[in-house]
């Protein structure tokens, strides 16, 4: 009865294994494989219920999908101590302005027509003005087609 070659060199490798670590190091190494394993095979079953979840629908990363009716599945004091937990964002002042809002009276105060422009385009306009050496006399701002010659 022959080995074939894949047996040979498990047989190699456990002859080299125990030459190079020697007898007190083997059980070690062997602990060490198995809990490797077992993390690999938790890891895997884990992802496979999520799979299985998505298919199904009830997997916990559909949430917002769900609908109100199965979204009430925890107690409401429950919801209440998750909802605390996170960070809440902090609320605007009354009169406060949105960030398009300050976009636009930046670029009139720097002279820069707003009407028909997208936002990317005002943006666009203000960072070019910055960029530009200031002038002597008050110059036209850039078009907001990026073509400099304009």
């Amino acid at each position: 009865m022959a080995l074939d070659p894949l047996e040979l060199a498990t047989i190699g490798a456990i002859i080299v294994v125990f030459f190079l670590w020697g007898p007190q190091k083997i059980p070690e190494l062997a602990r060490m494989v198995a809990q490797a394993r077992k993390e690999f095979d938790k890891a895997s079953k884990e992802f496979q219920n999520v799979a299985v979840g998505i298919q199904n629908g009830t997997s916990p990363l559909l949430a917002p999908s769900i609908p109100a009716k199965r979204a009430n599945l925890l107690p409401q004091p429950a919801q209440q101590e998750v909802r605390s937990a996170l960070p809440q964002p902090p609320a605007p002042a009354p009169g406060a302005k949105t960030g398009d809002q300050l976009l636009i009276e930046a670029a009139r105060r720097l002279g820069i027509p707003t009407q028909g422009k997208t936002r990317e385009q005002i943006q666009q306009d203000i960072i070019a003005m910055a960029q530009r050496p200031p002038a002597s006399g008050g110059s036209p701002p850039p078009s907001a087609t990026g073509d400099p010659a304009a």
